[in-house]
């Protein structure tokens, strides 16, 4: 019997892994196949097939290629992106390559432009009166005291493309913020933490060293929705996520009405922009406890396989809605409203890795096994 395929893009990462597991048992009845441009990844034996294919940010030709050669053996029904730059990518790859066997999980080019970049994102906003935290951009010193004036020190700095936190800062002074906006591709937003910790975090640096070990993250609120294929709102998913641990999180449900609001508007305006697909907002409160957007990620996140154990399955509605495949009801819960995330250890397949660094190729022989 044939079991349907799904395509991920990225799939050995954080992202994919999470989706794997949000499928449970339900993965033996599909076949699971991967794009990635590492091979030394354990995470990658959990698939049915592995394409090695360089980085689309390093050789967009290259992975394009490789892409439509795994197109043309898989057949899958549906590919789903794990990265913002798998995003913005397969949004364009979709519109100049319909397909009536194959379904994207992605929409507008020009949305998945928007949602990776953070200007672009601020602006969409402005546009459209969803609450986005101030921002500005490199290029615009000349108004930087005023920007300051108004929204305080201290600023986050952060590149305008980017994801996972990489190259941002946190700016307390105004020669800090003007050596930020002096770096290509970076914007300032409203620090929208809690000024107090910088403070105390600078006042153990002066009086007493660096921490080994710290962080300037508090409390999340994420906003999770699903903008089916033909522009209808399938669920928004709200919940709060607080690291508990150097390397764990507690992921719980986040039952207020704004952030639902928030998430019914988001998804009222990008669906009507063209956005198809999943949606994650990420949000925190300002001084006066109003919630701001501060990023968009279009694809599924690092906590898809948490809300799924809090009772949501986004993964089995997302297949459902684009590829008309209904899997199997997730068992019963309980309905927790708690859920945790700590690191997990897993072994190198030596063989596969071997298999994959010289084939350019990776294919199952044993029965899947599913991810916990």
């Amino acid at each position: 019997m044939n079991r349907p395929t799904l395509l991920f893009l990225s799939g050995g990462g954080h992202t994919g892994r999470n989706i794997i597991a949000a499928l449970g048992s339900r993965r033996a009845s599909l076949r699971l196949v991967t794009c990635t441009d590492v091979a030394d990844e354990p995470s990658l034996f959990a698939f049915d097939s592995v394409y090695l294919a360089p980085a689309i940010s390093r050789d967009p030709n290259g992975f394009a290629a490789r892409f439509k050669q795994a197109l043309a053996d898989e057949r899958p029904a549906l590919v789903i992106p794990c990265r913002d730059e798998d995003v913005a990518w397969l949004a364009l790859y979709a519109q100049s390559h319909p397909s009536p066997d194959t379904t994207f999980l992605c929409g507008s080019p020009a949305v998945a432009q928007t949602v990776t970049d953070k200007w672009l994102s601020a602006t969409f906003c402005a546009l459209h009166d969803l609450p986005f935290v101030p921002t500005t951009l490199s290029g615009q010193e000349s108004s930087l005291d005023a920007f300051i004036d108004e929204n305080s020190l201290p600023l986050v700095a952060k590149p305008r493309i980017g994801a996972e936190g990489r190259g941002i800062f946190i700016v307390s002074t105004r020669q800090q913020a003007r050596n930020a906006l002096k770096l290509p591709g970076y914007v300032l937003q409203k620090y929208l933490g809690e000024a107090q910790t910088v403070t105390s975090l600078l006042q153990d640096i002066e009086n007493v060293g660096i921490p080994l070990f710290h962080t300037l993250e508090g409390r999340k609120r994420s906003i999770q929705i699903l903008i089916g294929p033909q522009g209808v709102l399938e669920h928004v998913v709200c919940t709060i996520n607080e690291h508990t641990g150097r390397n764990a999180r507690c992921i719980s449900i986040d039952a207020t009405p704004e952030a639902r609001e928030i998430g019914y508007r988001c998804a009222a305006v990008f669906a009507e922009a063209g956005w198809r697909g999943p949606l994650n907002i990420q949000c925190q409160p300002d001084a006066a406890g109003a919630l701001q957007i501060h990023e968009f990620n279009a694809r599924f996140t690092g906590a898809t396989a948490a809300r799924t154990l809090l009772g949501f399955d986004e993964v089995g509605v997302a297949v459902r809605a684009f590829t008309g495949l209904r899997l199997d009801s997730l068992p019963e819960s309980g309905n927790p409203q708690n859920a945790r995330e700590s690191l997990a250890a897993r072994a190198i397949d030596d063989t596969g890795v071997a298999q994959l660094q010289r084939d350019g190729a990776w294919e199952r022989t044993t029965p899947p096994q599913h991810l916990s």
